[in-house]
């Protein structure tokens, strides 16, 4: 779960047992600095990497930590420390980590170690600004969700074979919904 305190702009991560019961809290890096000051969404890695959309106030991140809460690296945007507006994030089957970036109005595609791979959506492509997201491990489709013109969009970028082979070359192929309604339709 992620926490904010919007006053002194101090954000952590807490981790529950199924009892409800607190585990963990993650709140600083190894030298003793804030690591989140406005965490908005939150997912983990196939790792067990703690993966973290961090809007931040005057410069967001991805903060990833790994599962004992050790700080693992912060993607700034691209070029390095570019600027980034995360908002929705998610991580796929090959363990790429998926940042809907506000600034951009695009979907980036990171390794799990932080390095910029491609954008696998562009606001040339109808989206508007990609706001959430979520990634199908059953049919390898990610669901991304406009924030201004109530559009559901559907990619396929991963292959059956690709996240069996754990290999992959990062491509849309033709096979995108869009969708302005509750309805989606093939488009």
């Amino acid at each position: 779960m992620c926490y904010i305190n919007n006053y002194i702009k101090i954000g952590k991560v807490t981790r529950y047992n199924q009892s409800g019961q607190l585990t963990q809290t993650i709140q600083h890096d190894n030298t003793g600095q804030i690591l989140y000051s406005g965490p908005i969404y939150i997912t983990e890695n196939n790792n067990g990497d703690v993966v973290v959309s961090d809007y931040g106030y005057g410069s967001g991140a991805v903060v990833v930590t790994e599962r004992g809460g050790r700080h693992c690296f912060s993607y700034r945007g691209r070029p390095s420390g570019s600027g980034l507006r995360p908002r929705g994030i998610c991580t796929d089957a090959l363990s790429h980590i998926l940042v809907c970036d506000g600034r951009t109005k695009t979907v980036q595609m990171l390794d799990k170690d932080g390095q910029f791979l491609s954008h696998l959506l562009t606001k040339s492509q109808e989206m508007g600004e990609p706001r959430s997201l979520s990634y199908d491990v059953n049919t390898h489709r990610l669901w991304v969700g406009s924030r201004h013109n109530n559009k559901v969009c559907v990619y396929r970028y991963i292959t059956r074979q690709d996240a069996l082979t754990d290999e992959h070359i990062p491509r849309l192929d033709e096979e995108a919904m869009f969708s302005s309604t509750s309805a989606v339709e093939w488009r």
